[in-house]
């Protein structure tokens, strides 16, 4: 099921057997819910957010519109899309964490700083979070598990990249009611992660740029080693053709199989949120 806007959640008898997972970004609050005990179960939606208002409150205004997320659920994570995030040693004191995203320019002194873990234990995706909404969701939800989407990212496709000897790139187009961006995740021989970063493309060849940029800054050759691309299809489908011309390996990653234990409608849903179970 899905729709724009609160859709009827009347099938969920007892919340406490489902679990929720939110992704939220600059236009939208994006919903999925599934059964814990039943497949092919899948719910999802999307709230658009007030671009009028701060963010916390924006965000606010969409959750008490929709009151089933508000009830007692398993479990509730929390994506956040945002390129308030960089990639660093684990564990950082929160104080040099904070200058090297405030020398990046994506984070204020009032931000509350979160680590998500990534691929390797010595790493993290450090992410600045608006104080504001870093307090709602604590407040609003039990026990909220608040994830990067670059970490979440991170996580499943490092977990496909350490076998064999070429390099990978991963690509995850997202697609807003307005804004294109392009996830870049670069993995070196071996399943290293070199290289992850979050662009805004507002066309096709400014995705082509920064996916064979970022692959060159990773010591990556695009005459051999792979690129796979997944998220928004109509994105990637018209991105694919015009990457070929630059690269001799770009395909389409295989859906996971075992997203689809939740029911077909997870290859509409947003990817990180459907991959969370398989991060697990």
């Amino acid at each position: 099921m899905s729709s724009t806007g609160t859709p009827d959640l009347s099938a969920i008898a007892d919340p406490r057997l489902w679990r929720l997972a939110l992704q939220i970004d600059s236009e939208a609050l994006r919903a999925v819910l599934w059964s814990t005990v039943e497949d092919a179960s899948l719910i999802r939606f999307t709230l658009p957010l007030d671009p009028t208002l701060p963010p916390a409150a924006a965000l606010e205004e969409a959750v008490y519109a929709a009151p089933v997320l508000l009830a007692d659920f398993a479990a509730v994570d929390v994506v956040l899309r945002t390129r308030a995030y960089l990639l660093a040693p684990s564990p950082l004191p929160d104080d040099c964490v904070r200058r090297m995203l405030k020398y990046a320019c994506v984070a204020s002194d009032s931000d509350v700083i979160r680590p998500s873990a990534a691929s390797r234990g010595d790493t993290a995706v450090h992410m600045a979070v608006d104080a504001d909404v870093a307090r709602f969701l604590a407040r609003t939800f039990r026990n909220p598990r608040v994830h990067s989407h670059a970490a979440v990212l991170d996580r499943y496709f490092g977990s496909k990249s350490a076998l064999g000897n070429s390099g990978k790139v991963y690509v995850h187009f997202h697609q807003g009611a307005s804004l294109r961006e392009a996830d870049i995740l670069c993995y070196g021989p071996g399943g290293r992660l070199a290289i992850v970063t979050t662009h805004r493309c507002d066309t096709d060849d400014d995705a082509v740029y920064y996916i064979a940029a970022t692959a060159r800054e990773a010591g990556l050759d695009l005459a051999s080693d792979e690129i796979l691309l997944c998220g928004n299809q109509q994105l990637r489908d018209s991105v694919m053709p015009k990457l070929r011309r630059y690269a001799s390996y770009v395909m389409p990653l295989i859906f996971p199989s075992a997203a689809f234990r939740v029911g077909r409608d997870a290859l509409n849903a947003p990817f990180p949120l459907i991959i969370l179970p398989l991060c697990e």
